[in-house]
């Protein structure tokens, strides 16, 4: 289940609040995305687990042991009545509360909207700070739920060890596609979404056309996140390009990411090119806080052997640029 990004941009219109029996919290029968994919990443670390286990290097104390008693060598036989899960059992229990945690986060969800409906159908011409509050709600809702279906689609996207499936793919389509999808809550915050440029980056570049190699599982969802990072960056009346610059080997997504004074954007220029090399992770300082939207757009990205890369744009703004390749590597 992909996340509806217009939730993370703007809440439900004023005429379009519903009744609680018709609240606009989906719950999916049975299993959640979330909970399936959680079964299964554990299920793929038990497995991993038990053959690093049977490795000839493991310690002394996990290697059979003739001597042992039965008992002894069951790894399960202790806690058999102990109340504890067994080994098969404790996936299942990892799923079951990963779906009783997204049941629980839309049951509170159904609750608030089921009061704003009741503030709705009581207060017939509220003063406007009730209005406001009212509106708030609204929009909070609406948030949350985008956040939920955000956290299922990338729990589902990450957890997924199928193998990849690579192929041509148009990033202008890619990119217009997404643009589309984002545009009614970009312009409810009066931030333009410009149309896509594709342009060589030098006369003599060769291939003018936007194809590269790519799995559009992980594809589609990573420039939308990207571009939902950027548009909760910008300003009420902001304008985002983006731009596509065709190599040789590679096509070049550019992004405008935030405004800033000059002073500004080269911090933010510095924080972002820390994130993207991922410098934190070996200077063990503490990492930058970023967006859930940002953090998947980086790892799928990686997936994909993209590049990523943080530069100045103007005098007064920060650039996001990607490089997507025309060619698998050998590698």
């Amino acid at each position: 289940m992909s996340a509806n990004p217009t939730t993370f941009l703007q809440g439900a219109p004023e005429d379009a609040r519903v009744p609680p029996s018709h609240a606009d919290v989906p719950e999916q029968p049975g299993q959640s995305d979330l909970a399936q994919t959680m079964l299964r990443l554990e299920s793929n670390t038990s497995a991993h687990e038990q053959s690093g286990q049977n490795n000839g290097n493991a310690p002394m104390s996990d290697r059979p042991n003739t001597n042992r008693s039965a008992d002894d060598r069951n790894p399960h036989a202790a806690s058999a009545g102990s109340g504890l899960p067994q080994e098969g059992e404790l996936a299942t229990e990892v799923a079951t509360l990963i779906d009783q945690i997204s049941h629980d986060l839309r049951s509170a969800l159904n609750g608030i909207q089921s009061w704003a409906y009741v503030l709705d159908q009581t207060l017939d011409a509220p003063p406007p700070p009730a209005q406001r509050a009212l509106t708030g709600l609204h929009t909070a809702m609406q948030q949350q739920i985008g956040l939920i279906q955000h956290l299922e689609e990338s729990v589902r996207l990450l957890a997924d060890q199928s193998p990849p499936d690579w192929q041509q793919a148009d990033l202008a389509d890619v990119l217009n596609e997404a643009i589309g999808a984002l545009r009614p809550g970009a312009e409810a915050r009066q931030v333009k979404l410009a149309d896509v440029a594709v342009t060589p980056a030098e006369p003599d570049a060769g291939a003018s056309d936007a194809m590269v190699v790519a799995d559009r599982r992980w594809l589609e969802p990573m420039v939308r996140h990207l571009l939902l990072h950027c548009l909760r960056q910008a300003r009420n009346g902001d304008t985002l390009q983006a731009q596509l610059q065709t190599l040789p080997d590679r096509v070049r997504l550019t992004l405008t990411e935030s405004r800033a004074c000059a002073e500004r954007a080269r911090e933010r220029v510095a924080v972002l090119s820390d994130f993207f090399r991922r410098e934190y992770t070996r200077s063990g300082a503490a990492p930058a806080r970023h967006s859930s939207a940002l953090l998947l757009s980086r790892r799928l990205g990686e997936l994909l052997g993209a590049s990523f890369n943080a530069q100045p744009c103007g005098i007064d703004g920060v650039c996001l640029s990607v490089d997507f390749f025309r060619q698998r590597s050998a590698a």
